[in-house]
């Protein structure tokens, strides 16, 4: 039998106290008792349990911790402990000293003890220099270094650490202030670019003090320099007249202040360096960001610049001063430290019964329409491109024909590659708040730039019987005036204070000369397709849509025949056909009566019979054809000054075109014809030798249609007697 050793004496003692009974059957048993040996004497437990500290001797810092490994083990088990005790007020527990907070070196020795069940005690010892904390606690910042514009904010991160505690911090102290605050440093307002350094500083409980820094950039603040442009405008006197024409002038008693829109706007410095650019709204406002404190002047050009969707440049300059741009400038002021206001007027020089200082305002009234002029087209069409148009203006502009930069300028005027002319000589004649003479001359450039103008110019009236081509552009003109503006009554100012002058209404229909040849019935026929009134033959309410569609067609520019009133309406019936019939109505209200781009089957011939038909068709080596050049109505752009032949090319090469007085049907002798040939909007050459009674010439024609403007030259006026006058002309291969 086995006897586990961890049973107690005792129970193995009474164990063997019982008796026992041998076992019967065979031997030789005698069948007596046997006694059983004697038990062992107990064993003493002598050992006291085994203690140890890993390390056994270390140091800590004052008031932080450390971990030591204390182990224990007995032969037999330990009862009791082990419990730690440490002097000079070190601690330990679960394996962890903490050093109690001294000023100097300081030993503390721990003491471990443990009991087993015999009463033997272990022990153990720790020895632990406590050191004086000498450093402080660990600081981070989220950012060494950062940009902010002055005032702003920003988040920032700091935190501080230490083993024996954060007693306060950290906190936050700037060179050139900001502050800091529940995560958000907030930067200074500045009005000069400032570098501000950051301490960041935090003490623990034995009161070690660390610092970090950090770097902030800061951009003064900015202010805000708004305000609007506006100039003087100089209305016409109101007149209601039942006579087509009326007399008008302008006047000084109501002027108004209008604004300055999409002009370029400049911030200049004292140096004149321009700081920043801007354009005024529609309204005439204009605002600028600009540092505080700095001397600056806004400046207002007469001048309207835009690159991009709808593109334009519009500019007034001076061709008397080498084309200097005029412009409004305002005073030399500092921007101070905060937002200000600066409006700016360019005042009309009005001193009451004449101009008395600098007529700031003629520019930019100038200007105004034409700003009416490329928005409205570009409300129709945002892909329109407008090439440079330079109004050409200066007090020295005068009706006088000479040098013009001298401002001998005749008369405000197209005068091609976008330039045009804009009287300005008081006391006879100012277009600059005629703005229906202004948005007119640039029609002419628009026919010119955009469209297609065969206009040979010169003088002309609303009683006028004229070159069909002249009437076209100036009844074009007249009307889009009144398109643009708004107002169909066309005014234009002249003579001693501006105070006389015409007005017209570009819609009446009461058309003295009515005809092909007329401005007025042309303006009168294009100003009804555009307006909603409806009179007379007028049924059309179209707006400028289809009329400048049509103007900028490549089959209107590029027509065989000129540029006539038939030449354009045959191109709207072909765009718009639904309103066809409107518009023959509409024309023969006016006495147009002939159709297709060559006038086919018009009927009136203005009191000039040599004006019909419209062209006179000439056949390759066919017959001869008579063509007069008279002086009825006038010279050089008249009715009747030029006939108009066309010819058809079916075989190209070389051919001679001849023109030679009938004698039989002239009444001048000794005549100096003239011709001119075109292709489409190609000009092909001119003939004009001075040979008498004759004129020839040989050029090589492709095949197609082709156009001739023949004329007596001494009926344009300029030079030898003029008179009536008839040739034939023929066209030979």
């Amino acid at each position: 039998m086995n006897i586990k050793h961890s049973v107690s004496h005792s129970v193995i003692v009474a164990l063997f106290s019982v008796g026992f009974t041998a076992c019967g059957g065979g031997g030789s048993s005698s069948g007596g008792t046997t006694s059983p040996p004697p038990p062992p004497p107990p064993v003493a437990d002598n050992t006291a349990p085994t203690l140890n500290f890993n390390p056994s001797t270390t140091s800590v810092v004052s008031g932080q911790s450390q971990s030591i490994v204390l182990s224990s083990s007995d032969n037999v088990g330990i009862t009791s402990g082990p419990s730690v005790t440490c002097t000079n007020g070190g601690s330990f527990s679960a394996g962890v000293f903490t050093a109690a907070v001294v000023t100097a070196d300081t030993a503390s020795v721990c003491t471990a003890t443990a009991q087993d069940a015999a009463g033997n005690e272990g022990t153990a010892t720790l020895t632990v220099t406590m050191t004086p904390d000498l450093s402080g606690p660990t600081l981070t910042v989220s950012q060494s270094s950062f940009n902010l514009a002055s005032g702003e904010s920003a988040p920032l991160t700091i935190t501080a650490t230490d083993n024996g505690g954060v007693a306060s911090g950290p906190t936050v102290s700037c060179s050139n202030g900001g502050s800091f605050a529940n995560g958000v440093f907030t930067a200074p307002v500045v009005t000069v670019a400032t570098t501000t350094v950051c301490t960041v500083s935090a003490t623990d409980s034995a009161g070690n003090v660390s610092m970090e820094t950090f770097t902030v950039s800061l951009a003064p603040a900015t202010v805000t320099l708004s305000g609007t442009a506006t100039y003087d405008f100089v209305p016409h006197i109101s007149n209601s007249s039942t006579f087509r024409v009326f007399p008008t002038a302008l006047d000084y008693d109501s002027i108004q202040q209008r604004p300055i829109r999409g002009a370029t706007a400049e911030l200049v410095d004292a140096s004149g360096t321009v700081l920043d650019i801007t354009k005024t709204d529609a309204t005439g406002a204009y605002s600028f960001e600009l540092d505080p404190n700095a001397n600056v002047r806004v400046r207002i050009k007469a001048e309207m610049v835009q690159t991009s969707g709808a593109q334009w440049n519009v500019r007034v300059q001076d061709n008397t001063n080498s084309d200097a741009l005029y412009a409004l400038q305002g005073a030399l002021q500092s921007s101070g430290t905060a937002d200000s206001t600066r409006d700016l007027n360019a005042g009309s020089g009005w001193g009451g019964s004449s101009y008395t200082s600098p007529r700031q305002a003629a520019p930019f009234a100038i200007m105004d329409p034409i700003y009416d002029a490329v928005t409205q087209i570009a409300a129709h069409d945002p892909d329109v491109v407008f090439p440079l148009a330079k109004f050409n203006w200066s007090v020295n502009n005068i009706p006088v024909s000479g040098t013009l930069a001298n401002g001998e300028i005749t008369t405000s005027s197209y005068r091609g590659n976008g330039d045009i002319y804009i009287l300005g000589a008081e006391n006879n004649d100012t277009d600059e708040y005629d703005i229906h003479v202004v948005v007119h001359e640039w029609g002419h450039y628009f026919e010119d730039q955009l469209s297609r103008s065969d206009s040979i110019g010169g003088s002309h009236g609303g009683e006028d019987r004229l070159d069909p081509r002249v009437a076209m552009g100036e009844g074009f003109g007249n009307a889009l005036s009144g398109m643009i503006i708004g107002d169909s009554v066309y005014r234009d100012s002249d003579d001693a204070g501006q105070a006389s002058g015409f007005a017209l209404d570009v819609e009446d229909n009461d058309v003295g000369q009515e005809g092909w040849f007329n401005e007025t019935s042309v303006q009168s026929i294009l100003y009804d397709i555009f307006d909603s009134a409806s009179d007379g033959g007028d049924t059309l309410s179209l707006g400028i849509g289809p009329i400048y569609d049509v103007f900028v067609s490549d089959s209107y520019k590029e027509t065989p025949y000129f540029t006539t009133i038939f030449a354009y309406l045959d191109e709207f019936k072909t765009q718009f056909p639904a309103n066809a019939a409107a518009i023959d109505v509409l024309a023969a209200d006016r006495n147009v009566n002939g159709i297709g781009p060559d006038g086919a089957g018009e009927t009136s011939n203005g009191t000039v019979p040599s004006a019909l038909p419209v062209y006179n068709v000439v056949n390759v080596n066919g017959g001869p054809v008579e063509i007069c050049s008279v002086d009825d109505q006038g010279t050089y752009n008249m009715l009747g000054n030029r006939a108009y032949v066309a010819f058809n090319v079916t075989a190209p090469g070389a051919h001679t075109l001849t023109m030679t007085r009938n004698a039989a049907t002239s009444t001048a002798t000794n005549r100096d014809p003239d011709f001119l040939v075109y292709r489409n909007e190609t000009f092909l050459g001119v003939a004009e030798s001075g040979d008498t009674d004759t004129e020839q010439a040989s050029i090589s024609l492709a095949a197609g249609l082709h156009r001739v403007d023949a004329y007596d030259f001494f009926n344009l006026g300029i030079t030898g007697t003029r008179g009536d006058s008839c040739y034939n002309f023929t066209v030979t291969r």
